[in-house]
Formats: C-alpha cells, structure tokens, sequence
C-alpha cells in the first residue's frame, strides 16, 4: 500500500512540474554581421554574458557565428539577438537546439 501511495505522489509531482514547464536549457545559433576585428566577438560574447538565463557564448569571428546556451525560463532566443543587433551588430537566428536540464 505505502508503494502506491508513494507511485501516486511521484506521478502527481511529474503531472505538476508538466503542466507547469520545467525550465529548459536551449542552444541557440546566430549569424552575427558587421564583426570586423577581434575585439567585436569580445563585445558580442560578453553582451550575450550579460543577460539573464545565459549559461555561456562563444562567438567566432572567422565564420560571424555566436552560440549561446541559456534557460528558456529566463530568456528568449529572440531577445539575445535583439541585445546584439542594438549593440551594433544585426543578428540573426540559425539554428535553436532544446534540451532538458
């Protein structure tokens, strides 16, 4: 009896946590235009940085892309490339990978 109990309880939990949404960690890929130098992926990166939910960026001058891993809950993929494109470099999404935490 007590393992039922507890089997209902979990399974309640996980109802709970699936209606609610669990927070995510997302991917995303940008093309990032207009970086001329070393010091513009820096810039990029460290705007990327700066926002709420974002776990990492890497951005690689050569090929104009940044990825940046963050958590849907806290951010959006859209925001991140408005926060770029304002900073001077207009932005555009590529790709966006989604996986759970």
């Amino acid at each position: 009896m007590r393992k039922i109990f507890l089997l209902v309880v979990f399974c309640s939990i996980t109802a709970i946590y699936a209606q609610n949404g669990i927070a995510q960690e997302k991917t995303v890929t940008m093309h990032v235009s207009g970086m001329t130098c070393g010091t513009c992926p820096i810039s990029v990166r460290h705007r990327a940085m700066q926002m709420k939910g974002v776990h990492s960026a890497s951005v690689d001058l050569d090929t104009a892309l940044a990825t940046v891993v963050f958590e849907d809950s806290e951010q959006s993929s859209q925001a991140i490339a408005q926060a770029i494109t304002k900073l001077g470099y207009p932005t555009t999404i590529t790709a966006t990978k989604q996986g759970t935490k």
